[in-house]
């Protein structure tokens, strides 16, 4: 999180969230919500099978940050850094996008036990503050996790108000890894804006195969 009097964007990096949700829970306001054609991106690894798709929100406003776990029916809401039912955001103006992934074992042997990503800012606005590397393990359930990205800021907070500027930007690298293993499996890039976050590529890892359509 940036500091002020830079912008100070809501984001889940550098402490960043997973969940699976429910997109009805979100009572978005005045926002778009699309997939970017559709697209599912299809990985084939020694391990597993994996399928990536992501859907986008722009220009997102809430009264209300609140998500519920579709396969536990859990509620829960988020605080500004990232934390779960803690000094929880009530309103929130930017870009949310969700990445949802889907595993299948190849090996019956051994099951995937967690999902873990390392997040670099590989570049930025220049009103923004500097953000070291984030690295954390998201278990996964059921063979499913989803990474809930939002970038924006709370309109009742004066001074993130003031100075938020529509053109804030970053850009992020994200590496994916399987359980402990030292390389990468995917590389994701992402270009966070208060109006969308867009996905910018993907790219397979040294043992992994991209599967086309």
């Amino acid at each position: 999180m940036a500091s002020y009097p830079n912008p100070i964007p809501y984001s889940q990096y550098p402490d960043r969230r997973t969940f699976l949700w429910s997109l009805a829970s979100l009572g978005l306001t005045g926002t778009e919500s699309h997939k970017q054609s559709d697209k599912v991106y299809r990985f084939l690894t020694p391990e597993c099978q994996v399928e990536m798709s992501v859907e986008y929100f722009s220009k997102s406003s809430t009264n209300s940050f609140r998500f519920r776990d579709s396969m536990t029916n859990r509620a829960f809401c988020l605080s500004p850094d990232g934390e779960e039912n803690g000094r929880c955001l009530e309103r929130f103006t930017g870009s949310i996008a969700i990445a949802r992934y889907r595993f299948r074992s190849r090996l019956q042997s051994q099951m995937l036990l967690s999902l873990r990503e390392r997040v670099l800012t590989i570049d930025r606005d220049n009103r923004m503050d500097a953000r070291p590397p984030f690295e954390r393990a998201l278990p996964l359930d059921r063979e499913v996790v989803s990474d809930i990205q939002a970038f924006g800021y709370n309109p009742d907070d004066a001074k993130q108000a003031a100075s938020i500027s529509e053109d804030v930007w970053c850009l992020l690298r994200q590496d994916l890894y399987l359980n402990d293993q030292e390389t990468a499996f995917l590389i994701v890039h992402w270009k966070h804006t208060l109006n969308f976050i867009s996905l910018v590529d993907v790219i397979p890892g040294n043992r992994t195969q991209a599967i086309s359509e």
